[in-house]
């Protein structure tokens, strides 16, 4: 008996997700939510066993040893709270409120049950008003449904590929996997998913150092003030003698360069002028041609470098454009106002879509879904 527990706990913590107490326990996976609405919301005690329909989705486990996780548990934690109170907490603040909740529980020594009796026809009845009065089916003033593209999916390998040809070496990755680079000049390059960066085998002794990019990339430059390092895109280039720094510039999204050590220079391809941009700041070249300097949140913009999604407050229609690059997933968005709402949200980047899709869900701001091979915002 003790060895058929210890071996559903242990499934339970490979899922990734879910909420563990100690004692009265509530423990949730699969990616499936759980809203706690106050302190005596869910629970069950003594090993107690509760299933949905035909799923090991929803299991409680009942070890007092269980530990709380630190990953994809406090990353839930993090969203809900950061969704309520409008900003996302720090690790900490997250395990402080979960061992007030288990104190609290401790106190109040009672068994909590929860029951879901859903008849047939009762599920029947609600399946059909939620079809007929969904929030999802957003239309515009002419009755039609939206269907903003906010990216759409490149040709992309399938894995990572290095050709060599005329003395240039063009290195792609595919979705969701990062490569790194040493080039000739000892300059480190961290080269995102989706993306492809093209660069001379050996730099000239006298001339610029120059490579052109598509897609992101992080560039940790060799200082040389007698050769400039040039990083060119399609609209937009940067010029720097030795710094750290991002550039975002994937096909359809205004290019970026968010800058964290040094100076450097950006400006528009084939345009004499040139902004000059500081540590901690980001330049965006507008739809206009001009160069819009913001502050960067560095954490966020580092989050990829990471293996995370990391936003605190950030508009959704950025989320979108980083879900969608990184998975190289075309996204349809059927609401603007969407596109404005803001998104207190952390998690790993090394999942499937489907399971990042879920943990959205649970944040309930928009209604997210994977079909057709691509992802449908409503």
């Amino acid at each position: 008996m003790e060895e058929e527990k210890e071996k559903r706990i242990s499934k339970e913590e490979d899922s990734g997700y879910g909420l563990t107490t100690d004692n009265n326990n509530c423990r949730l996976t699969g990616g499936d939510n759980c809203g706690l609405a106050n302190k005596s919301s869910c629970g069950l005690t003594d090993g107690d066993n509760y299933g949905l329909a035909d799923s090991d989705n929803y299991r409680l486990a009942t070890d007092d040893q269980t530990p709380f996780s630190e990953n994809a548990e406090t990353r839930r934690l993090q969203n809900a709270f950061g969704e309520a109170l409008g900003d996302l907490p720090l690790p900490d603040e997250v395990r402080e409120e979960w061992t007030t909740f288990l104190q609290r529980q401790a106190q109040q020594k009672r068994k909590l049950y929860l029951r879901i009796c859903l008849s047939g026809g009762v599920a029947a009845t609600i399946a059909l008003l939620l079809l007929l009065w969904s929030p999802w089916h957003i239309t515009d003033k002419d009755g039609m449904m939206q269907n903003i593209e906010i990216f759409t999916a490149l040709h992309a390998p399938e894995q990572i590929t290095t050709i060599e040809e005329n003395g240039r070496i063009i290195v792609s990755t595919p979705p969701a996997t990062t490569t790194r680079l040493t080039l000739e000049d000892g300059s480190h390059i961290l080269l995102s998913a989706n993306s492809r960066l093209e660069y001379p085998k050996e730099f000239s002794s006298q001339e610029s150092r120059t490579v052109n990019l598509t897609g992101e990339a992080r560039f940790e430059v060799t200082k040389d003030a007698h050769r400039p390092f040039i990083v060119s895109t399609d609209k937009m280039q940067t010029q720097v003698l030795g710094t750290v720094f991002d550039v975002n510039a994937y096909p359809g999204n205004a290019p970026a360069v968010t800058l964290y050590q040094g100076r450097v220079k950006v400006g528009k391809a084939a345009s004499p002028l040139e902004q000059e941009i500081v540590p901690g700041q980001c330049a965006t070249l507008t739809t206009s041609g001009d160069i819009r300097l913001t502050k960067a949140t560095q954490t966020e913009k580092e989050g990829w470098t990471k293996d995370e999604f990391y936003y605190d407050n950030t508009e959704m229609i950025t989320v979108l454009q980083n879900i969608g690059t990184w998975y190289n997933i075309s996204v349809i968005c059927h609401s603007a106002d969407l596109l404005h709402k803001r998104v207190h949200f952390r998690f790993s980047r090394n999942v499937p879509i489907k399971t990042l899709l879920n943990v959205l869900n649970d944040l309930g701001i928009a209604h997210f879904q994977y079909k057709d091979k691509q992802i449908v915002v409503e």
